[in-house]
């Protein structure tokens, strides 16, 4: 059983450290990650696709915050949990895109022996609709940000 479960915690930590990217282009400056590196006030931390907006170390790079977006509207959820209608109005107000289209549909995970964290502004509470309860020996249970 002992095998199973560090054979399980090396394929995590793989997983894990597999999707961050740690290369930053020349020139620009490294933001977020479990360092929480933050940006001036006239930039948002930009995330890749696929860095889950800082979660699991992932990075981005310090952008400057756009002057003014052109009218099209192409939802995007942003890192804070909130619906913008484009990728530009979500850049004005500091926030990078998590996904395409509205928020809501797609829940974000935290906790777990991961430890990934929530975007700031949100909280990890326990999953009611998992079968892993933490007040009742449920260690490492994964949670949900709200």
């Amino acid at each position: 059983m002992k095998q199973y479960i560090m054979l399980f915690f090396c394929c995590c930590t793989i997983f894990i450290l597999a999707g961050c990217s740690t290369v930053t282009p020349p020139g620009a400056v490294a933001c977020g990650g479990f360092r929480g590196q933050g940006c001036p006030a006239d930039q948002y931390c930009d995330y890749p696709e696929g860095a889950n907006c800082g979660r699991a170390d992932a990075t981005g790079v310090c952008m400057p915050k756009p002057d003014a977006c052109i009218q099209q509207f192409d939802p995007v959820c942003g890192c804070d949990g909130k619906t913008y209608s484009n990728d530009c109005t979500a850049a004005v107000a500091g926030v990078s895109v998590d996904y395409p289209g509205e928020c809501g549909g797609e829940q974000i995970v935290c906790g777990g022996i991961g430890g990934f964290l929530c975007p700031e502004g949100m909280q990890c509470v326990d999953d009611p609709g998992d079968d892993c309860d933490p007040a009742h020996g449920g260690a490492d249970c994964m949670g949900i940000c709200k």
